[in-house]
């Protein structure tokens, strides 16, 4: 059951989904929090790397000798990307224009032709490093120096989430959307729309004498006792799980962190703002190695692995789809907006968001004064 009886305020207004002020204002959300960008899986061996972008910053995710450390990725000498490469290894830190070279802290090791930058000091020019934290087979990235650890930062409900160690990771992605981030959150929030826009995935609404809501002060979840994919994710669970619970979960972190979890598979979500109205998903989807009668698992695993994979995919799409018609709707309208008993868990991040922006805003003022 859901814990308000009706509707609800819509917190937020239409422009706090597309006005330039509303995106500075939450980048002080994003700046002090950890944000999953990478898995261990694509970071197996010394000198595997990856690249992305978060908040505007171009950076490189590394295993240097199995500790696994983030850096900008720009050159100290002349600005570069280091890398233009979404993926690859190297036995070093290497400079795609000049060949400058860094060792596994960011120090400068090797500066072809050295003696012409005399005076110069070996290490003395470095790569900016932020900090990197793993957590089971994630990979997380702080850009604040002063944020609590990971753990402490996701408390022990969301850690508890994240546990993927009898899980293999089938796929990632990362998803370009054309939408304000709190437009891809909230969507997953709420299970209203999936009648209409997961005819061909979930199919049908769910009961609300099926579902529990928890409400807390940095999260919320959704404990759905009768999954809306019906019998075939019923069977899948009987023969993977010892003994099955049959219990769907879909958990918030707040800001911008999702996972989702039955018996059989994991997926973890991380939104991250581009613009006021764009934004991108890293996606990882894991499947439970199985705990069931060896043999099934055995022959099924790989076609598990793969249905579960396109499935999660296609549900991530077809929202994906509808996301640049929401933003559109949201610059044009003149409605407050209405929230239902069913969309609470959208109410509690608006009002997040609404009281995070509002001490954030203060803070600064207080320090201008």
């Amino acid at each position: 059951m859901w814990n308000a009886s009706g509707r609800l305020p819509h917190v937020l207004p239409p422009e706090a989904y597309f006005a330039p002020e509303q995106h500075e204002r939450e980048q002080a959300l994003f700046a002090r929090a950890w944000h999953c960008v990478a898995t261990r899986d694509a970071l197996r061996a010394p000198g595997d790397f990856v690249t992305c972008e978060l908040l505007g910053e171009p950076l490189l995710v590394r295993n240097c000798d199995g500790d696994v450390r983030a850096f900008q990725n720009v050159c100290a000498h002349r600005h570069s990307l280091l890398t233009s490469l979404r993926r690859g290894s190297s036995p070093r830190m290497k400079c795609q224009y000049h060949g400058w070279e860094y060792d596994a802290d960011g120090k400068s090791l090797r500066i072809p032709d050295a003696k012409s930058f005399v005076p110069l000091a070996r290490g003395s020019e470095c790569l900016v490093r932020y900090r990197a934290e793993t957590l089971g087979q994630l990979v997380f990235v702080s850009l604040s120096a002063d944020t609590p650890s990971l753990r402490d930062t996701l408390g022990e409900r969301t850690c508890e989430m994240l546990d993927t160690a009898q899980y293999v990771e089938v796929a990632a992605w990362t998803i370009e959307h054309r939408a304000n981030w709190k437009v891809v959150v909230e969507n997953a929030l709420e299970s209203y729309h999936v009648p209409i826009v997961h005819t061909k995935t979930f199919k049908k609404l769910s009961s609300g004498q099926t579902c529990t809501h928890t409400i807390g002060p940095s999260f919320t979840t959704l404990e759905n006792a009768a999954p809306p994919t019906g019998r075939l994710l019923q069977t899948l669970s009987e023969l993977w799980r010892r003994p099955p619970r049959f219990v769907y979960v879909h958990h918030h972190a707040f800001p911008n962190l999702l996972v989702a979890r039955t018996d059989i598979s994991t997926l973890v979500q991380t939104v991250v703002p581009i613009s006021p109205t764009r934004s991108r998903s890293f996606a990882v989807c894991f499947v439970h190695e199985s705990d069931g009668a060896r043999m099934v698992p055995r022959v099924l695993a790989p076609a598990v692995q793969l249905l579960v994979a396109r499935f999660s995919r296609q549900v991530l799409d077809e929202d994906n789809a509808l996301f640049p018609n929401i933003q559109r709707g949201l610059e044009a309208s003149r409605h407050r907006g209405v929230i239902g008993a069913r969309e609470e868990r959208v109410h509690a991040f608006q009002q997040y968001i609404d009281s995070a922006t509002r001490k954030a805003s203060q803070s600064v003022g207080s320090c201008i004064d």
